[in-house]
């Protein structure tokens, strides 16, 4: 959700200012009680405009004046409120969040009708200062929408297009290889083997880097920048700090205020990260001649065939890019494979069915490959299925109004942030029976075939915001599902009687969401399995 810089207030936040400036004083006399009647004179001036509006605002819950709809809402889950709210109040409801409008959209057509049709006006996003507090203000996904997005996207575009995805397929394969090893020497460390992948395969595609292993130093940073980052951006936190923006002056010492030591941390390696990666990436293909594609290449190789030299915003605006890619897609690729791995342990029925039609059409003398894919829909249904059942995003991430709009009768403020409730689309029970069960046949028709695909915005967002890396995440992702499948079965622990346990789904809370920790067992289909038959089985495959 929005915050306001406190450098550009605007509504109520001077306001609410000299309210608790001079609480902290012990000086609650004439400054204070003028302060609290300009709040309440400014609320009343906001509520005479709305009766100026030909529409009314979408329905929704009754709130505090101002403070609004702080009571009630989930905090660790407020997708759940939200869908709650839909049942009451329809698709499209009206919430009012300390003195900020907030529009959330529970079905994917009204997402569609807005963040796509009319995508001219709902692609710009709200300000975070937390994303400054972190150092993470170099992020183009959470960008304001402008020229400095547009030169962002058109990085994305030249390295991670339709076009250009494939070409990073061989090592793709290569590094899924490399996991299937890890996983077959040490099983009990599967999630760090997993975002090991996952780090591997963006940071070579980015800066043409191969890390060596999960305890690479850079692999290792960006480990530790996520665990510290995803927490610390927490939506609440950035409500309270828009509405209150003097509490940044308070130290980080003072009770309630443990946050800020958090993000000078998240700061630090943040900074770290952005420099040394994009060092590397210039020293490959400046000094060394690098032909390898990678995102720095590409632009620099682009820049070259047009004989232009780069400007200091120019290589900023690179050094930006590069840096989103590997932030966003480490953490959700990550979030999607471990949540694939969480479910098969959970839904042995539908593993057992994978590997069966990987048998029948691959075999068992090599590892499925990307062109064995149109023949595997399961694994593509277990795909969707996975993305459905826990978007990586619940509640995407928002969107913000550039003008007033109307939508079927209601009023859409200017400057309102949208949310769209990607949880609520992913349950609706409407397009998915069942929808808290894992069932990946539902999207399979009779004959086994493969439905059109109506789960990419679950993962990858609406309109001219919607994630241009999504060609090159599907291949990541969908290569480890099925190689994965082909060689392992993935169980439930055992206890100390050697007696499968059953496993409890549970997950992070934040902005972005994953599995929390849990144990499995990753043993080898075939008895006998050792590095020596697997390394030829590797070598039997098509890359």
């Amino acid at each position: 959700m929005a915050v306001l810089h406190p450098t550009n207030l605007k509504g109520p936040c001077p306001f609410v200012c000299l309210v608790l400036l001079p609480l902290a004083m012990h000086d609650w006399t004439t400054t204070g009680t003028l302060a609290l009647g300009c709040l309440v004179v400014l609320y009343i001036a906001q509520r005479a405009l709305r009766t100026r509006i030909p529409y009314p605002l979408p329905p929704g819950p009754p709130g505090l004046p101002w403070f609004g709809n702080v009571i009630g809402i989930n905090k660790d889950a407020p997708c759940l409120t939200y869908a709650e709210w839909a049942r009451t109040y329809g698709d499209l409801v009206y919430s009012r969040l300390l003195g900020r409008d907030i529009i959330i959209i529970n079905s994917e057509k009204i997402a569609k009708d807005l963040l796509e049709i009319r995508s001219k006006n709902y692609s710009d996003r709200p300000y975070f200062i937390t994303n400054e507090l972190c150092g993470v203000d170099f992020n183009s996904a959470l960008m304001s929408y402008g020229d400095r997005w547009r030169l962002h996207r058109r990085f994305f575009h030249q390295t991670f297009g339709p076009e250009a995805a494939p070409r990073f397929l061989p090592y793709q394969h290569r590094r899924a290889c490399h996991l299937l090893h890890r996983l077959l020497e040490t099983p009990d460390k599967f999630n760090d083997h997993i975002f090991e992948f996952t780090a591997s395969v963006i940071l070579n595609s980015t800066y043409d880097y191969d890390p060596a292993s999960r305890e690479d130093d850079l692999v290792d940073i960006v480990a530790n920048l996520l665990t510290i980052v995803v927490p610390a951006m927490r939506p609440d936190i950035a409500v309270i700090l828009g509405a209150f923006p003097c509490l940044l002056y308070l130290p980080s010492w003072f009770p309630g205020m443990s946050f800020k030591r958090e993000m000078a941390v998240a700061r630090a390696y943040s900074k770290q990260y952005l420099e040394r990666a994009f060092e590397y990436g210039l020293q490959k293909v400046v000094m060394n001649n690098s032909v390898a594609p990678s995102m720095i290449h590409d632009a620099l190789q682009r820049m070259e065939e047009n004989k232009v030299s780069p400007s200091e915003s120019w290589m900023q605006g690179l050094k930006g890019a590069a840096g989103t890619a590997f932030l966003a897609a480490s953490e959700t690729s990550n979030s999607s494979l471990m949540t694939f791995i969480l479910m098969m342990v959970m839904n042995p029925a539908a593993q057992e069915k994978a590997q069966a039609q990987i048998d029948a059409v691959v075999g068992r003398d090599r590892l499925p490959g990307i062109e064995d894919r149109p023949l595997l829909p399961f694994i593509d249904a277990i795909f969707r299925e996975t993305i459905r059942f826990s978007p990586v995003l619940p509640l995407s991430i928002p969107y913000a109004a550039i003008d007033d709009d109307m939508y079927h009768g209601y009023h859409i403020p200017k400057g309102a942030i949208l949310l769209a409730n990607l949880w609520s689309m992913a349950h609706d029970e409407s397009r998915y029976p069942n929808p808290h069960t894992f069932i990946p046949e539902r999207f399979l028709n009779d004959d086994g075939s493969l439905k059109p695909n109506d789960t990419q915005h679950l993962a990858f967002g609406f309109g001219r915001r919607t994630c241009v890396g999504r060609h090159f995440a599907d291949a990541s992702v969908w290569t480890v599902m099925a190689k994965v499948l082909a060689v392992f079965n993935i169980l439930g622990p055992l206890d100390e009687n050697g007696v499968e346990m059953p496993v409890e789904p549970r997950f992070s809370t934040g902005i972005a969401i994953h599995p929390l920790p849990f144990r499995c067992r990753i043993v080898p289909r075939c008895e006998g399995m050792d590095a020596e038959r697997l390394e030829r089985l590797i070598a039997a495959s098509v890359v």
